[in-house]
């Protein structure tokens, strides 16, 4: 039986290629992701918990407190960076270093990308303005489908703080050449309009675009869309990243199931 949110989200495709002119490539590539399994017939069925929670799973339920950041691969233990264990002991001047020694949950699909769905401000987001207070807790108090998408694991991943902070809601771009900061060793680069993220972590951040994509009706632009498909193709899914949206799904009961 084909499920209804599939169906939904490849009219809702075939709209955007009409309305943006994609080209006949692109569109075939993002109708291929289909190929990607995802498990959401509980999403609707369960209430969103909130972010403070979702932190709380990721950290203690996926986790179990311990384990290698994102990005950078950096060692750390109930929130606490080993920044030594990466080559970054060095790195961060003196005002960063204390957000650098702490762990925190990364949107990796920036929770601002997701105040418009379909390229369309949600209706939280206008009501917000209106009032002149934050359009994303304002969202996640007033649209049900916002938090879910703004505090699903899928699209948290634990990194170093002041990484996370240095991304912040920038596009992802393929490589840097102007302005570049890096990190050491560990592959990532930044400037003020894009970052770079190391090869073997493309892959994964590009199922998650698709998954949010799909999910919750994130767009991104024909830039970045195309490079997320390229990343799916060029780094292919590991059995450790299969394994963890498997333990994913098992915590939250929804989530981004990887074909084998």
């Amino acid at each position: 039986m084909d499920n209804p949110l599939n169906n939904t989200f490849k009219k809702a495709i075939m709209n955007l290629f009409k309305a943006c002119l994609f080209k006949k490539s692109l569109l075939t590539s993002v109708l291929g992701l289909f190929s990607l399994s995802i498990l959401t017939t509980l999403a609707a069925d369960r209430p969103p918990v909130s972010f403070q929670k979702a932190k709380k799973n990721l950290y203690t339920k996926i986790h179990s407190n311990t384990g290698d950041t994102f990005y950078c691969g950096c060692t750390w233990s109930k929130k606490k960076t080993e920044l030594n264990s990466c080559g970054l002991q060095s790195f961060f001047s003196k005002k960063e270093r204390k957000r650098a020694a702490r762990t925190e949950a990364e949107h990796i699909i920036p929770a601002s990308w997701m105040l418009k769905k379909n390229k369309q401000f949600r209706q939280c987001v206008i009501d917000a303005k209106k009032q002149k207070i934050s359009p994303r807790k304002y969202c996640q108090k007033h649209d049900i489908e916002y938090k879910r998408a703004h505090n699903d694991i899928v699209n948290l991943r634990v990194v170093v703080g002041q990484i996370n902070a240095d991304r912040s809601n920038k596009p992802f771009v393929d490589e840097i050449s102007k302005g570049k900061e890096t990190y050491g060793q560990c592959g990532v680069s930044t400037n003020t309009r894009g970052f770079s993220p190391a090869a073997e972590d493309r892959g994964d951040i590009a199922r998650i675009a698709f998954y949010m994509m799909q999910a919750y009706g994130v767009a991104y632009s024909t830039r970045q869309l195309r490079l997320f498909e390229q990343w799916n193709t060029n780094d292919p899914i590991t059995p450790e990243e299969r394994l963890l949206h498997k333990r994913i799904i098992q915590v939250q009961g929804y989530g981004l199931e990887l074909e084998d």
